[in-house]
């Protein structure tokens, strides 16, 4: 099924967790986890403020840093400025990783996860629509043959080194309608980037904080409900299926995201390090505030706490591993599979025990088999 979709990773995890645990998880009104009075307005505004807008305001300025060094190659298509548009993208998928958790609202109403990150990619798509010289962002059939994934491509995948990559946008036959096609997919990054952007600097954060409630329609259910769908991401389909957990150990290395560019692992730390940055609420108030004014309990002691070891013993485990997340799939399964199986346990924490502990349904439909 396809997926919708330099810190050290121990530094990473460490620092998220001691910024955790300077926090205060004492209840507003100082009665402790009776689960009635915490501020979740406070909370929201925390998490908009300080972690959301600053997520899209620098997504959307690296989508136009990447969009303008695209412009560059195809007006000069040279070694130096392909060298800079493979940074440029580079830049930007790394910045995606921080956003795309936050796909409700403005999000959701230019469908930016499905139409930015949908991997793996369909190359024989993107060759048919290079030499059609045609595309059609709307189209089903585009769905995987646009967004980050098709930028990998076509900036790290059309040739096995930069010289023969080069080629492509210069002395092949369809070399007008690649840079053409290049130009179209960055266009569409930036312009949906820049509609979301506006919404939340707009009137959305308003909508945003007004929604205090834990219905599904509510921000903190969007939020929880974002969260583990983005975390189920990162374990199935960042890692999980490439390595064989779907299939009976049969594996699929080149489904990695950013197969081309083979910045696959870097990708699945940063992702991770956002998810678990939302959860904590970076320095301020969130989700484990939350739970822990919930007292909710696991195996005996408090969730929050197993909840923030159980990230840190994620992060651990990645980082036995190296990209080419693809190789170390062909050539190390057994320490990739023994990631995924720490990934799973969060994710029965998130999903099963924080969400009943707050009382949030879970809204979207998988076949995880959790």
């Amino acid at each position: 099924m396809k997926k919708i979709i330099g810190l050290a990773v121990i530094a990473i995890s460490t620092f998220i967790l001691v910024q955790s645990c300077s926090k205060s998880n004492t209840a507003p009104d100082g009665s402790g986890g009776t689960g009635t009075g915490f501020d979740r307005k406070a909370m929201l505004t925390n998490i908009s403020t300080n972690i959301i807008i600053p997520a899209y305001t620098t997504y959307q300025a690296n989508v136009v840093s990447l969009d303008a060094a695209v412009t560059t190659f195809n007006t000069t298509p040279n070694a130096t400025t392909l060298s800079a548009l493979q940074a440029a993208f580079v830049v930007a998928y790394k910045q995606w990783q921080s956003t795309s958790l936050y796909d409700f609202g403005p999000a959701a109403d230019v469908n930016l996860r499905v139409n930015t990150n949908t991997y793996p990619t369909a190359v024989d798509q993107i060759t048919a629509n290079i030499t059609s010289g045609t595309y059609n962002s709307g189209l089903l059939a585009n769905l995987s043959a646009k967004g980050f994934p098709a930028l990998d491509y076509l900036l790290f995948g059309t040739g096995a080194d930069n010289t023969a990559i080069l080629a492509q946008f210069t002395t092949d036959a369809k070399a007008s309608n690649r840079k053409t096609y290049l130009a179209a997919l960055s266009a569409e990054l930036k312009t949906n980037a820049t509609t979301v952007l506006n919404a939340w600097n707009g009137n959305y954060k308003a909508t945003f904080l007004a929604a205090t409630g834990t219905d599904a329609g509510s921000s903190t259910g969007q939020l929880v409900n974002q969260l583990i769908y983005d975390y189920e991401t990162i374990k199935n389909y960042e890692i999980g299926v490439p390595a064989g957990s779907q299939s009976m150990g049969t594996i699929f290395p080149t489904k990695v995201q950013a197969y081309y560019s083979k910045i696959s692992l870097q990708l699945t730390n940063l992702h991770l390090q956002a998810i678990q940055n939302l959860y904590l609420g970076a320095s301020g108030s969130g989700l484990d505030d939350y739970l822990a004014y919930s007292n909710a309990k696991y195996n005996g002691g408090s969730l929050n706490d197993a909840i923030k070891v159980q990230f840190t013993t994620s992060f651990t485990k990645l980082s036995t591993l190296s990209d080419p997340l693809s190789v170390n799939i062909t050539n190390n399964t057994t320490a990739v599979m023994a990631a995924f199986t720490e990934l799973q346990k969060l994710t029965v924490m998130l999903k099963t025990d924080m969400t009943s502990s707050l009382g949030i349904a879970i809204t979207f439909g998988d076949n995880d088999g959790d």
